[in-house]
């Protein structure tokens, strides 16, 4: 059978954690192993995670020192011994039968790297969003994925996974590619990319696999500009790293919806120029940090304003 490792990576979640080990703990087919990793927060959410895991063979709470979320994934992901890893992000929350369906996907096509299914908006008080701007946001990008067959560049059009919470992932695969690249806001998008372009992923319509927590906490409330040149970053990449695949092949009907979704971010130009030093780079850490992280970065947010 196969077996999975649930991790989670706790940053300042302590009002969330109980809750969050509760969907885990109280799944239709327990988890193989549970690994919570505390990424230096400064609340008591460890020591919860701790008292709610003692006893448990399988399962850990640890901390370490502040790394940021796609080192801390990484390092757990590391730790993990299960065939496959599935991310819960520490606010977010998985649905009862989630690894049960995960398993049976994965039992049908043993060569899948990556499962995904649907997300349900929740608030902070764990309640299901039908209405509001995240809920709205969640409407657009599955309509936009459903209506044009074309699920990679859905993603880039509205990321309609939502979190890394969505993702159960071979480990084998995740080692492969190097794992999450050093991106604040985009480490999972990022990968997705990945998945799509060099793995075999599964797309379970229609099943809700995880509540996705949305909150004043969430990354996403900070710098705009920011989160804009890290996703017109991953934008280029993933264009030179897929090509075509991203559109179905050169299709007629793949056209319009690109244009469309390019349109939508208001990226067009700077996705054109960081093309142009993306074929400088060698690779895409290298690429990321040309971009995100040296002297010219400062240059491409003045083009945000």
């Amino acid at each position: 059978m196969t077996q999975i490792s649930v991790v989670i990576p706790l940053y300042n979640h302590a009002a969330y954690i109980e809750a969050a080990l509760d969907s885990v703990l109280r799944q239709t087919a327990p988890a193989d192993e549970i690994i919570v990793l505390d990424d230096g927060s400064s609340d008591d959410g460890l020591a919860r995670a701790q008292k709610l895991l003692a006893g448990r063979p399988n399962a850990h709470a640890l901390g370490h020192e502040n790394i940021g979320a796609h080192a801390t994934i990484n390092k757990l992901v590391g730790m993990a011994g299960g065939d496959y890893v599935a991310i819960l992000n520490s606010d977010d929350l998985f649905a009862p039968g989630k690894l049960a369906r995960c398993r049976a996907l994965a039992a049908a096509d043993p060569a899948v790297d990556l499962i995904v299914g649907e997300a349900q908006i929740i608030d902070d008080k764990g309640r299901p969003q039908e209405s509001g701007v995240a809920a709205d946001w969640m409407r657009r990008a599955l309509a936009f994925r459903d209506a044009h067959g074309l699920p990679q560049l859905s993603l880039l059009h509205e990321n309609w996974v939502a979190t890394t919470s969505n993702m159960v992932f071979s480990r084998a695969f995740w080692r492969s590619v190097g794992g999450f690249r050093d991106l604040r806001y985009c480490h999972d998008l990022d990968f997705l990319m990945t998945c799509f372009t060099r793995g075999r992923v599964a797309i379970d319509r229609g099943v809700t696999h995880i509540q996705y927590r949305v909150h004043p906490r969430n990354t996403i409330g900070e710098s705009l500009d920011k989160i804009r040149l890290e996703i017109a970053a991953v934008w280029a990449n993933a264009l030179f790293e897929a090509g075509p695949r991203i559109t179905g092949g050169v299709q007629p009907d793949g056209v319009g919806p690109f244009v469309t979704a390019l349109e939508s971010k208001g990226l067009g130009l700077l996705v054109s120029l960081l093309q142009c030093v993306r074929a400088g780079q060698p690779s895409a850490p290298a690429f990321y940090d040309a971009t995100l992280r040296s002297a010219a970065t400062r240059a491409f947010l003045s083009h945000l304003r």
